[in-house]
Order: C-alpha cells, then sequence, then structure tokens
C-alpha cells in the first residue's frame, strides 16, 4: 500500500565535478515495506570528497550523503534489526549498505557489504525511485533490507552522526585484523577515522597508540583520543619516527598498523615502523590510486600479514552504537562536528569540509 502526501522533499543533487548543487523538490510517498525517514543530521564523508573533486566516480545526477541520522516520518510496517518496532518520530540510524543474505558474498564469504545486488546509500544515481537516497536532503528512504536500530537518548545526534560510515568501518577493520590488549599500535591518519580508531584502541587496551599525520591541528586532538605520541609527516621524517618507535618498544617495532589516510605513502611507512609479525589493515585507498612502490622483501622477511577491509559487515553498526554509548563520557565525540550548515548552503560546506579546518562538516536540512 503506497500513502501520498502532500509534502516534498528537497533535494541537493550533484550533477558533476565543478559544478554546483542543484536543487530540486521531490515528491514524498511512503509504503509500509520501506522507511521514510526525516533527516536530522548529515556530514560530509572523505568519500564524498573524493566523488565531488573527480578522485571517484559517480553516476550523475546523485544525492550524496551517507553519514546521516533522522526520524522515522511516515508510518511502516518494517521493524529495527533487533525486532523493534518503528514509530513515527523514532530516532534512527542504518547500515550503509543492503544485502540480499543469500549470494555467493554474502553466504559464502560473509561480505554482505560487497553483495551482488547491494545497494549503498549516498551512492546511487538520483533517478526514479533512487532520488531519495542520499542523506544532503530533507528526507531519504530506506529498503527493508537495510540494517536499523535505534539511537540510545544518552547519544547526541553530532555523537550519532558518523557512527554508520566512520566509526563502523574502523570497528569492522579492527575486529577483523584482531585486537590484543598490550599491543602498540601507530596509525597514518588522523581524520574521522584515525580518532575513532585511536580510541577504541585505548578502549582496548593497547599501551602505546601512535598516529602520523601532516594537519598539526589535527594532531593536538588525537591526545584528545588515547593517542600518546602524534608525529606530523611534514616536519619528521620516515627514518626519525622509525628511530622513535623502536626506542619506545624497546626495539621490536609496533606490533599493529592501520592505514586510515589514503596517502600513498602509508602502507610503505606502516611496513617499515611494523615489528617480526606485525600486523597491518588498510582502510583508506578507497579511490583508484596510482601504483605505490612497497618493499615485498621487508613484508615477507618480517612475516607481516596485510589485510584490506572496505565498508563493514551491517552486524558491526550496533557494536559501533554500543562503543559510543559506553564511552561517550571519556571522549569529546560531538566536539568532532564543526560547523553545520543548512542544506541551502552545501556548496558552502564542501569548501570547510575541503579546507580540513574541522574533522567533520555537518549539513542539517
Amino acid at each position: 500500500m503506497l500513502a501520498n502526501t502532500d509534502e516534498v522533499a528537497q533535494v541537493a543533487l550533484f550533477k558533476g565535478v565543478d559544478l554546483p548543487f542543484e536543487f530540486c523538490d521531490v515528491p514524498i510517498s511512503s509504503s509500509v515495506n520501506t522507511v521514510l525517514v526525516r533527516v536530522l543530521l548529515s556530514t560530509i564523508c572523505g568519500s564524498d570528497l573524493h566523488t565531488v573533486s573527480g578522485r571517484r566516480s559517480a553516476e550523475v545526477p546523485c544525492v550524496l550523503g551517507h553519514e546521516a541520522i533522522g526520524t522515522v516520518a511516515a508510518h511502516t510496517d518494517v521493524c529495527s534489526t533487533d525486532e523493534k518496532p518503528l514509530r513515527i518520530g523514532d530516532r534512527i540510524v542504518w547500515s550503509l549498505t543492503t544485502s540480499c543474505g543469500e549470494c555467493h558474498f554474502c553466504e559464502n564469504k560473509s561480505l554482505p557489504q560487497k553483495c551482488m545486488t547491494m545497494f549503498k546509500y549516498g551512492h546511487a544515481q538520483g533517478v526514479g525511485d533512487n532520488v531519495l537516497t542520499g542523506g544532503f536532503a530533507t528526507h531519504m528512504k530506506l529498503r527493508k533490507e537495510t540494517t536499523i536500530y535505534h539511537i540510545p537518548d544518552s547519544i547526541t545526534d553530532a555523537e550519532a552522526v558518523p557512527i554508520n560510515c566512520a566509526l563502523s568501518t574502523v570497528v569492522n577493520g579492527l575486529q577483523q585484523i584482531g585486537t590484543r590488549s598490550g599491543e602498540t599500535a601507530v596509525i597514518h591518519g588522523a581524520g574521522m577515522l584515525g580518532l575513532y580508531a585511536a580510541c577504541f584502541l585505548r578502549e582496548h587496551g593497547y599501551s602505546i597508540i601512535v598516529i602520523v599525520d601532516k594537519n598539526e591541528t589535527r594532531l593536538q586532538i588525537a591526545k584528545q583520543f588515547g593517542a600518546t605520541h602524534t608525529f606530523n609527516a611534514d616536519t619528521t621524517s620516515t627514518e626519525e619516527i622509525d628511530r622513535i618507535l623502536k626506542d619506545v618498544t624497546h626495539g621490536h617495532g609496533i606490533d599493529l598498523g592501520v592505514e586510515v589516510s589514503g596517502a600513498p605513502p602509508a602502507i610503505p611507512n606502516l611496513t617499515e615502523w611494523l615489528t617480526v609479525g606485525g600486523r597491518c589493515v588498510t582502510l583508506g585507498y578507497v579511490y583508484p590510486l596510482e601504483n605505490v612502490p612497497l618493499n615485498l622483501h621487508q613484508l615477507v622477511t618480517k612475516c607481516i600479514s596485510l589485510q584490506g577491509v572496505h565498508n563493514y559487515h551491517p552486524h558491526v553498526l550496533k557494536s559501533a552504537l554500543s562503543f559510543v554509548e559506553n564511552s561517550r563520557i571519556r571522549y569529546p565525540f560531538a566536539e568532532l562536528i564543526g560547523a553545520t550548515y543548512p542544506l541551502s548552503k552545501i556548496d558552502s560546506a564542501f569548501e570547510a569540509s575541503f579546507r580540513q579546518d574541522t574533522i567533520r562538516v555537518a549539513i542539517k536540512p
């Protein structure tokens, strides 16, 4: 049964590189088999910046924005993933992707985020029924196959909005590579993912947590999220960092490397800094990149495990929510959201995000 309303949703369409966003009104309809959401807050993720700058391709026109939260805006028969009713006004967060649960990648590889019929919010061409599928809009329409959870009352909108992309990606990656209390870690990148990785590792018993970046402001923020050592890659050489890391680890090197910068030197550097038997997870290379020279001899002779992880298994979303709920008193998650712009100022919001003055720039439709 389809219920039409007199309302319209406003969306900001991305039409192509170097073009301003275009605003249009879309009639709102809702079905009991989908979940209509009124967007409360969305944030500009690094992958949105890659798309707008042309570093990664997108079918246009499209409604970008996947880090988002909202409230249920119409009656639905769909329940949350933990089987709780979804009522109008409920605050919810949802998975970045949908999956069928039956294809080769879902069933045999346990990679539903790579489902053969996967749908990804904020990345689809905005035509037909796919217009209300991005967060840079007043409304979104969630498919029945989406993983959906209620946001606990204790978590604020600013704390919740990056959970379904940045934090869930980090949690998934660290769970895949494995964490061990008492280990040491080096994180390449002090953006949202790097800061989340730092506090997650701190909560899991890591004794030394190093963050490397070129942005001094972000390195200062990293100290509030569990980093014990920070290095500016512009002012400290790779060799000097290696020497210091050897000193603080009694000559061994670092146990765990976490790549979240997308920078070409990241994996070569982490391979250099890791100890024998070290592990490295890479999450940041989400755009096509030219070939990066890697010392494969070192990778082999140091017995390093290198694993790439893309997006996240939807069940991780619940773990990410719980992590913020349980640790929010120790880390200033809300302060990671800087300036907030209305949807009408989305071009200005992207300009601010490209400047990297703050960790995340938000849009409040």
